[in-house]
């Protein structure tokens, strides 16, 4: 089972060296991109993933900045050495269970047009869209019954 731990002084140059392929480096910004720009955004929530203690992603979340209705996950990343191990859905899952505690009642992200796997993914964990783009990225949403 997976947890979330903030970044810190201790795990960020870890963080930051967690691998994608090459493809998937044109879906989704570096970590320390990410992690940088988290300390610019107050309600984003930046997250390493760990499985036991083992850091195998990355994520950043939280209130969306624009809708106060909607949380947004930001980023979602799992080390292309930890694929293929269900730690993309727990996070999703995770994420859901947080915002659903917080009150939330919609749940938003978007993914490049041409990240099938993600869009899979979101799919999968009852996310839909309506074919909403903003710039290059498809919009996904989840709704809370």
């Amino acid at each position: 089972m997976i947890r979330f731990k903030n970044i810190t002084a201790d795990n960020w140059k870890e963080c930051i060296n967690l691998k994608l392929s090459d493809r998937e480096k044109d879906f989704i910004h570096p970590n320390v991109y990410s992690i940088a720009e988290a300390q610019f955004y107050p309600k984003a929530i930046s997250k390493a993933i760990y499985d036991e203690d083992n850091m195998v992603g990355y994520t950043m979340f939280g209130e969306d900045e624009d809708n106060s209705n909607v949380y947004y996950i930001d980023r979602l990343m799992i080390s292309q050495d930890y694929r293929k191990r269900g730690f993309a859905t727990e996070t999703i899952q995770l994420i859901i269970k947080e915002a659903i505690n917080k009150g939330y009642k919609k749940i938003s992200t978007s993914t490049n047009l041409e990240n099938d796997k993600m869009k899979k993914l979101l799919t999968k964990n009852g996310f839909y869209t309506k074919n909403e783009l903003d710039g290059e990225e498809i919009i996904y949403h989840y709704e809370v019954e």
